[in-house]
């Protein structure tokens, strides 16, 4: 009996593992999709993070890499994943030369009417 349930918890384990979306492949995937542009801003709540992901998946999140409230993003595509909105997304640190490219959930963020370049000026 104990190896009966001993094998349908590794079953179990291992096919879990398996369905787990690989976040290179999903950003390949996700690349192919999409095409509409335009600038965002980050919504202005307190204490709000915005985190960027490798993929447009909850396990892809780069944990250390965020934007806050009112950062300014362009967005370059547009996904729907997991059951929310993903926008692949780049941010221009306010030296002007550092940036970040990355996926960002789409609920975090505020468009910015008539903007369609990434350039701030």
């Amino acid at each position: 009996m104990k190896k009966s349930y001993l094998f349908a918890i590794s079953c179990l384990i291992s096919s879990s593992l398996y369905a787990s979306p690989n976040c290179d492949q999903l950003a390949k995937i996700a690349e192919n999709n999409g095409g509409v542009q335009g600038l965002y801003k980050v919504k202005s709540l307190k204490g709000l993070r915005s985190y960027f992901y490798s993929a447009p998946s909850e396990q892809c999140k780069s944990k250390n890499v965020f934007i806050i409230s009112k950062d300014t993003v362009f967005m370059y595509q547009k996904v729907k994943n997991e059951n929310q909105w993903w926008m692949y997304v780049m941010y221009t640190a306010n030296d002007g030369v550092t940036d970040t490219q990355g996926w960002v959930k789409v609920r975090d963020f505020d468009k910015l009417a008539g903007r369609t370049s990434p350039h701030l000026d």
